[in-house]
């Protein structure tokens, strides 16, 4: 594993992400070859933060969302079930639901959705 990741090497994992040349499991694995073990979006800006151990990479905001202060855990379990909505219609779901941000964890494959007043859902990846 080599866990000097520089900002250009992240910025070509995340293009690549995002024009779809590599799926979500690839995704993962090439962050988690590359250092990077877990990420944090922020759902009202959709800002992910990257995090390993020696590197932290931060992306630009992508959305400006009103979170719900209502948390709605059936409507947050519903937007998860619905995970293959493209990115940005998926952040809003979980906005509308109370979802302040949420934290993926890759070695465990899990996520940790958090909400409005400190709810919070778990889930694990299927890939």
């Amino acid at each position: 594993m080599n866990d000097k990741l520089t900002e250009s090497e992240f910025q070509e994992i995340i293009r690549r992400r995002s024009n779809g040349e590599i799926s979500f499991p690839q995704f993962l694995d090439e962050l988690t070859q590359r250092g990077i073990n877990e990420y944090e979006i922020d759902v009202a800006t959709g800002q992910a933060t990257y995090m390993g151990v020696h590197s932290e990479f931060k992306t630009d905001s992508q959305v400006s969302l009103v979170i719900s202060n209502q948390f709605n855990r059936n409507r947050v379990l519903e937007a998860i079930a619905n995970i293959a909505l493209p990115f940005l219609d998926f952040l809003k779901e979980i906005a509308e639901a109370g979802i302040v941000s949420y934290r993926v964890f890759i070695p465990e494959k899990k996520v940790s959705y958090i909400g409005i007043g400190g709810e919070e859902i778990e889930e694990r990846l299927k890939i």
